[in-house]
């Protein structure tokens, strides 16, 4: 921006320190009593990543994994995430490939319950800050579930 545009480097300072999220990613969405902050993982790398980023600090942590076309059919590259001590966090899986993401915490040896559908998953967790760690479109569902929910009691 500063080359091409010749946008003044204070400016573009200031734009980018501006940005609290893109499209909902690192984003947390207060209803009731909870509040959910979403944390988006496209593939291995990127979920190895998330997790480091998990508040272990939190009251519940709501894993998702759907596996349509968008987020890839196969589930496999669960194996190549290592998966970490969430100590006394509340752990869910869900999402339409919940049981897969099941049977990989279970090989982790991670204690979790199975919620399939993320919206009950959230509301699973104990009251106060959770974590959602979501591929694709299981992060695209459920900011929209929310979303739908906040509305709805607001009218």
């Amino acid at each position: 921006a500063i080359e091409v545009f010749k946008i003044p480097l204070d400016g573009a300072v200031q734009a980018v320190q501006a940005v609290s999220n893109v499209a909902g990613r690192y984003s947390t969405i207060t209803f009731e009593q909870w509040e959910v902050h979403m944390l988006l993982a496209k593939n291995p790398a990127g979920w190895q990543e998330a997790l480091s980023m998990v508040d272990r600090t939190a009251d519940g942590l709501v894993i998702a994994v759907n596996g349509q076309v968008a987020d890839g059919e196969d589930l496999s590259w669960l194996w190549d995430v290592r998966f970490e001590d969430f100590g006394e966090l509340a752990v869910k899986a869900s999402g339409e490939r919940g049981t897969d993401l099941a049977v990989r915490l279970t090989y982790a040896d991670i204690q979790h319950e199975l919620v399939h559908n993320m919206m009950d998953a959230v509301l699973a967790c104990p009251e106060g800050r959770v974590e959602v760690l979501a591929n694709y479109t299981a992060f695209r569902d459920l900011k929209r579930a929310l979303v739908r929910r906040i509305e709805a009691e607001t009218h």
